[in-house]
């Protein structure tokens, strides 16, 4: 139940990010610049989606401890994000269609991430 609240959460993310990626590339930024200006926007939303409605976290004693772990991993994701774009760019040469690639491949990984450093310890009490 917690991975299909993930998923709907992150498909909301994903059309900020998306559909911001999309626009950004219209008024002239570079593809890896677009990807990370609006992977900012979207960690935002993403933190208080996860937060609140994937992993049902509702009291407010460790929001600063799980925003700390969150954006220090978006720091990690936004940088790790933009270059598989950028390589992923070599092959398809469509930005689009990269990012698509880009997104997907990192999905799993992010998921996995985000339960076990930034919400694991709500997270495994309510497994259990």
């Amino acid at each position: 139940m917690i991975f299909f609240r993930y998923i709907i959460v992150a498909g909301v993310a994903y059309g900020i990010d998306f559909g911001g990626f999309i626009f950004l590339l219209g008024v002239g930024f570079s593809p890896v610049v677009a990807n990370a200006m609006i992977k900012i926007v979207a960690a935002i939303f993403g933190f208080f989606g996860h937060r609140y409605f994937s992993f049902a976290i509702t009291e407010r004693a460790d929001i600063g401890r799980h925003a700390l772990k969150y954006f220090g991993m978006a720091l990690f994701y936004t940088p790790v994000s933009s270059f598989v774009l950028y390589c992923i760019m070599y092959v398809v040469s469509n930005p689009v269609y990269a990012k698509i690639l880009a997104d997907i491949s990192l999905l799993v990984l992010m998921f996995w991430i985000t339960l076990r450093f930034s919400f694991g310890r709500h997270q495994r009490s309510a497994v259990s």
